[in-house]
């Protein structure tokens, strides 16, 4: 019997396709019942710049204990870092480093040169291994890639520490022979490719992913995607869950998956993925549903403790107590909603004990006057206080900051965005700070958006110190 390892990027594509977006809690319930069936490997969507996706893996990371955690990476150092720092916590991490592989993808989806990606592949590659145990390399449309590059970055992917290799008919066209004659080719060119796990990945455009899939198998392939639901059009999950479970014995095949759950986790998987996407409702415990109420300044602790719970997070008592302290700062002047809960919570889940915290500031600021910033900072107990002028009010209260670290941190980004609609929305900061010859970023959130930048400053700057510290 060949046994096969089944690889669900369902939640992948959830973040790809922006209808199919689901809330942390969707993306978490759909990750349990996928280990209820006994997937092998869950993908989730890239870390990026969204004040959740790091939370978010976090969160999967040390619920799920069966299935691998597998999260994309591109070809860059600092965004396989960030990721790292997200997913290392999990029981079974796995690092699948993407990049597409064809003249297309390539030069018209990503806007690079094959000289310029075969030696950041190498790179990245061996950065990742060194960081995790288990490394995947994916070649982005694979099947319409010059033969001579894909055998080219798929040696080098190897060499370097890549354990699985995904082969994609990206599009969708191929018919099962000529999936196998391709497979057969790369086999011939890249003999490295025996002493790794052949993975693959078919759109299902002409509906036949599920032959070309078995077809792959029978070439070699002994790792196969799918995902639930396809509402991109990759193999279904439950399509090929069930040639399995129908036909796998007389094939030879045999996987992992608890065929017993298929149907009735089936069903639980399509209606969570049917409710995904901008305007979601919430559903009372009659199953009827209503628009989403906010919390008030008179929520105690326990009652936002029960109420993050009941959004899918468990937050530790210290992270808590966080979130409580500024969770009362906006709700003094606004209902406090879901988006801001979690953007609470994905700037303090997860994070060192602040060496430095805002404990109060003064801005002066016009059209006619220099800005002037007073701030005081709170640490080990006692409270700094410094003036600085700027260029804006931003700039002169992390100049004023600076006064008190003593160090000038070089600015690398600087970005804020709302989080919620509407006069009293909450406001997202994030701050990206250059110390050393590494990259620290740091997030903040409030009403107000001074406050949200200041705590994001000082939020990169607390990571500094406490690596810092470390190193002593």
């Amino acid at each position: 019997m060949i046994d096969i390892t089944i690889s669900d990027i369902s939640l992948r594509e959830s973040e790809q396709i922006h209808a199919a977006r689901l809330s942390f809690k969707e993306k978490l319930e759909t990750a349990k019942l996928l280990e209820k069936l006994q997937i092998d490997v869950i993908e989730t969507g890239y870390v990026g710049d969204s004040r959740t996706d790091a939370v978010s893996i976090r969160m999967l990371a040390s619920t799920i204990e069966y299935s691998a955690i597998c999260v994309p990476v591109t070809l860059d150092k600092q965004q396989v870092d960030m990721t790292w720092d997200a997913l290392s916590k999990a029981r079974k991490p796995r690092l699948n480093i993407v990049v597409p592989t064809s003249t297309v993808q390539m030069e018209y989806g990503q806007q690079v040169k094959a000289d310029s990606v075969l030696p950041l592949v190498g790179e990245i590659t061996a950065h990742c291994a060194n960081l995790c145990p288990d490394i995947e390399f994916t070649a982005v449309d694979s099947a319409r890639s010059e033969p001579a590059f894909l055998s080219s970055v798929l040696k080098a992917a190897i060499a370097s520490g890549a354990k699985t290799i995904t082969l994609c008919d990206s599009v969708g066209e191929l018919l099962p022979d000529e999936l196998s004659e391709f497979i057969s080719s790369v086999y011939e060119s890249v003999p490295e490719l025996h002493d790794v796990t052949l993975s693959l990945y078919c759109r299902d455009s002409l509906g036949l992913a599920s032959a070309a899939a078995l077809s792959g198998i029978k070439s070699g392939a002994r790792q196969i995607k799918v995902s639930s639901g396809s509402a991109s059009g990759t193999l279904s999950l439950e399509q090929f869950l069930n040639v399995i479970k129908i036909r796998g014995e007389t094939l030879g095949i045999s996987s992992n998956i608890n065929v017993t759950a298929l149907q009735r986790t089936s069903s639980q998987l399509a209606a969570l993925a049917g409710v995904g996407g901008a305007g979601r409702v919430l559903a009372d415990d009659t199953g009827s549903k209503a628009e989403e109420t906010g919390l008030s300044e008179d929520t105690d602790i326990d009652a936002l403790r029960s109420h993050i719970l009941s959004l899918g997070y468990d937050v530790s008592e210290d992270d808590l107590e966080r979130v409580f302290t500024q969770f009362k700062d906006i709700a003094r002047s606004k209902k406090v909603v879901n988006r801001d809960i979690e953007a609470l919570i994905a700037e303090t889940a997860g994070q060192a004990a602040p060496v430095y915290q805002l404990h109060n500031y003064v801005i002066n600021s016009g059209n006619t006057i220099t800005a002037t910033a007073f701030i005081e900072l709170a640490r080990d107990g006692s409270v700094s206080k410094a003036l600085s002028a700027g260029d804006g009010p931003i700039d002169a209260a992390f100049k004023a900051a600076e006064q008190v670290f003593g160090v000038h941190y070089e600015l690398e980004e600087f970005q804020i965005q709302a989080v919620t609609e509407g006069r009293e929305a909450t406001g997202d900061a994030l701050v990206k700070l250059r110390h050393g010859g590494k990259l620290y970023s740091g997030r903040g959130v409030s009403t107000d958006i001074i406050a949200a930048s200041i705590r994001a400053y000082l939020s990169a700057v607390n990571k500094i110190v406490n690596e810092e510290r470390n190193h002593v």
